[in-house]
């Protein structure tokens, strides 16, 4: 792919995708936007309902590895919080190297970027490997559509596809279907997207849709639960 790494207004890089006019993540700040988006509207509601042992363990679906942000915030918070959580994520066309070493995001939490670029570095073949005493990753490279789902495991799911006018195909009935199979009870879907079209989909394919509030830049954002 043919990608250019900017910088974003908090200081933390996005890649933008000059053939589909489209950003990795908002410029207004890639890692305020990741923090808002998916560890405060589905992460942190998880956490909860492990510390009022609801679950033993939080398992996270994550639609989109992408640069690996989500999922670097993810296990840094886990660590932090010390609750075990079990991270999944697909990706269809991973990162090269030379790309993904140049992000900035450890420097920017004050990282070491040795953690950073171990999640990269995590084959994708689908098994889980323990990176933290808190907290394991699975790698899988494949389209959500075609990649088989266990059911009634996740807790957490986010959804970062490209917009729906870059890729519709990600943001169609039958995948959000799929979604509340794999979804465990409670389960949190989370998604930058406010689309009207998409809330009507994750409805009829059984999440229960409200708004939050967005990120700096963005009005609003969508929550999908099963409770």
């Amino acid at each position: 792919m043919n990608l250019q790494l900017q910088q974003t207004e908090d200081g933390s890089h996005t890649l933008f995708l000059p053939d589909k006019n489209e950003h990795y993540h908002s410029m207004h700040g890639a890692i305020q936007e990741a923090q808002v988006v998916y560890l405060q509207a589905a992460l942190h509601p998880a956490f909860e309902a492990y510390r009022h042992g609801m679950i033993p363990v939080v398992k996270v679906l994550e639609m989109g590895f992408g640069t690996g942000l989500n999922t670097f915030l993810t296990c840094l918070e886990a660590g932090k919080a010390q609750i075990p959580v079990e991270y999944t994520s697909l990706e269809a066309y991973p990162l090269d190297k030379e790309v993904w070493e140049k992000l900035n995001y450890a420097s920017c939490m004050k990282q070491p970027a040795e953690q950073f670029h171990q999640l990269h570095l995590q084959a994708f073949d689908g098994r889980t490997y323990p990176l933290t005493p808190w907290f394991s990753l699975a790698k899988i490279h494949g389209l959500v559509q075609e990649i088989p789902l266990p059911e009634n495991l996740f807790h957490v799911i986010y959804y970062d596809a490209f917009a729906p006018s870059v890729q519709p195909e990600l943001w169609q009935l039958p995948i959000f279907q799929k979604l509340h199979q794999a979804a465990a009870k409670p389960c949190v879907l989370s998604t930058y997207c406010a689309q009207g079209q998409f809330k009507r989909n994750l409805r009829d394919a059984g999440f229960s849709v409200s708004n939050l509030p967005g990120p700096v830049g963005k009005r609003e954002i969508t929550i999908g639960r099963i409770n």
